[in-house]
């Protein structure tokens, strides 16, 4: 019995119709300038490789976790263990980022709402900051659910960086349905201004 429950959970996961963010959170600064914005509702590689923004662009999203397949909907699906989901950008990173928004519908076992992290930065020189959700709307189980993500990057960037983001489920049967990634920074200062910033830099670290 318990094999035929699993067989009826993954067919139901893995056939159900792709679905949209439910109720996203979209700020009211999307479209402005210096702000990018980037969604996926369907997926096409499971494992490794880059899946690309259908609309906007800036990022690349890629899956690390084992077992998983693309399913007929479209979503990514960890079928043989729990995803591991990374977003790296794919473009030229804004100017004193100091907000960042992030819409993830799911299905099936939950993603680790508490732990959806923003790296500002390299890895080995970078900040990392723990987004603040909040439930958006949906059913949860086979049918999907949406969390947002607030993260705010003002204390982390400084000048130019990049920003990347991770996030992951807990277990097995989980469904990434769609996501959506808005940035904001702030207005790129003239060259004269972006000059005396870099003295000042140099000024300061010569004190120390």
């Amino acid at each position: 019995m318990r094999f035929l429950a699993s067989i009826v959970a993954v067919s139901a996961v893995t056939g159900m119709a792709t679905a949209d963010l439910v109720n996203p959170l979209v700020p009211d600064w999307r479209g402005d300038a210096n702000t990018a914005f980037a969604q996926w509702d369907s997926f096409t590689s499971a494992t490794g490789g880059p899946n690309a923004a259908e609309q906007g662009g800036g990022w690349n999203l890629y899956n690390f976790g084992s077992g998983a397949i693309i399913a007929s909907s479209g979503n990514l699906y960890g079928a043989g263990g729990a995803l591991n989901i990374h977003v790296y950008p794919a473009a030229a990173p804004l100017y004193n980022m100091q907000e960042a928004v992030v819409n993830i519908s799911f299905a099936g076992n939950p993603i680790d709402v508490a732990n959806v992290r923003a790296l500002v930065g390299t890895a080995e020189d970078g900040t990392y900051v723990t987004g603040t959700p909040e439930f958006r709307g949906g059913d949860g189980g086979f049918s999907p659910q949406t969390y947002a993500f607030n993260f705010d990057l003002s204390s982390a960037a400084f000048g130019f960086q990049s920003l990347s983001f991770f996030f992951d489920s807990e277990l097995a049967n989980s469904s990434l349905d769609a996501i959506s990634i808005d940035v904001l920074g702030q207005a790129v200062p003239s060259p004269g201004v972006l000059a005396l910033l870099g003295l000042a830099g140099l000024t300061s670290r010569r004190r120390r």
